[in-house]
């Protein structure tokens, strides 16, 4: 059986009583034979004093990255620190932090650390909680693709690194008091767990009808659909407006084959040739749609994946990771979070927490039940226990 704890705390100049005030909040006499902890927290946190001391204190050890906002049942807010404790007597728990990802073969990189912490392990790890780094020329995708085969399809959630603004200078990973801009850190679990994993990104009157077939791709870069470069198709065919070196801020909506739920992703750049850099991966053969983002549609995904998570039937704690564009949008910022608490009412139903990623990580079910990882954006994910 897993159990989760969880802790909040916004002092971070006066170090003694930031630290103190987590272990305040946490039964330690109730931790289990093997623990780990999940932090989330903002930019002002990075510092050797408090991570550093919060290791020292911790009885084990923890993986974490900057976000823009968290909550949990003992706060929320943007500049706070959010402890996530699990804890178990069936489970195993392993933390790892790679080397930089951005100097050289990140695959190789990936690939060593997964693999020193899995061999700790007899047989493979059930699931990966993990937090990507915010890069300017690795993407998020080509991490999680890397991650993806190394593990052998290995659940995998987690995000991205992101800040309460768009400097990639100030999102942090980290595992224990090992402080990066440009690795992957991970928590390999080992043992008997089925947690149920949920992804809403826009209801389905925000997603256009009209879809098209990818016919040539090269990882996450479109070039065709229906045979004709992509942004012509999404200008003649869908009549969504260009604007060159300019991001769109409209979800590419992807059915992957054999996927029924979609996935939203972002669409980055145009390029000369009439193809389109993504957020994720856009293998041939898969539909897509445009879909529309607004304040409505971001309230009305968050509360379809909590009511999703409350009738799941799993009640021993909720991790959620929801897109940082989502939180900007929202003319009051909080309001997800907001809801979050309410529907869980404030961790009565169950422990949770919640953050915001630059890309979300979390598997989806294809039409055999069978769990597919991927990358999203715009999206509502969550992990229940």
């Amino acid at each position: 059986m897993l159990k989760m704890m969880t802790a909040y705390t916004e002092e971070v100049d006066e170090v003694g009583e930031g630290i103190a005030e987590l272990l305040a909040q946490i039964d330690l006499g109730a931790l289990k034979k093997n623990s780990v902890g999940i932090v989330n927290c903002h930019f002002d946190f990075i510092h050797p004093g408090f991570i550093a001391e919060m290791h020292k204190k911790l009885p084990f050890d923890f993986i974490g990255m900057t976000t823009m906002a968290s909550t949990n049942p003992q706060g929320q807010g943007m500049y706070s620190l959010a402890l996530t404790v699990l804890t178990s007597d069936e489970l195993a728990f392993e933390t790892v932090i790679s080397e930089s990802l951005d100097a050289g073969d990140h695959n190789k990189e990936i690939k060593a650390a997964y693999s020193g912490a899995a061999k700790k392990f007899q047989g493979k790890p059930s699931l990966i909680i993990t937090a990507f780094p915010n890069l300017k020329h690795l993407s998020g995708a080509e991490i999680h693709r890397s991650l993806n085969e190394t593990c052998g399809g290995i659940p995998i959630w987690g995000g991205a690194a992101t800040h309460t603004d768009t400097s990639y200078d100030h999102c942090f990973i980290f595992r224990n008091d090992d402080l990066r801009k440009d690795c992957l850190a991970m928590l390999l679990v080992h043992g008997p767990i089925d947690p149920e994993f949920i992804v809403v990104s826009l209801p389905l009157r925000n997603i256009q009808k009209n879809q098209g077939k990818i016919t040539s791709s090269d990882g996450c870069l479109l070039k065709e659909i229906n045979g004709i470069p992509a942004t012509t198709y999404l200008e003649k065919s869908l009549g969504v407006t260009l604007v060159s070196n300019a991001p769109l801020i409209t979800p590419l909506i992807v059915y992957y084959e054999g996927i029924p739920e979609p996935v939203a992703l972002a669409i980055y750049a145009y390029k000369n040739d009439g193809s389109i850099s993504c957020g994720g991966e856009v293998p041939e053969g898969a539909s897509v749609a445009i879909g529309e983002i607004t304040i409505d549609s971001i309230m009305t995904s968050a509360k379809e994946a909590l009511d999703r998570v409350l009738n799941c039937g799993k009640r021993n704690g909720l991790m959620v990771m929801s897109c940082v564009s989502r939180h900007i949008m929202l003319f009051n910022h909080e309001d997800e979070l907001n809801l979050i608490v309410s529907k869980i009412e404030r961790g009565k139903i169950m422990p949770y927490m919640a953050g915001y990623g630059g890309g979300e990580i979390c598997p989806v079910r294809d039409k055999n039940g069978v769990l597919q990882n991927r990358f999203h954006n715009f999206t509502f994910s969550a992990c229940v226990f």
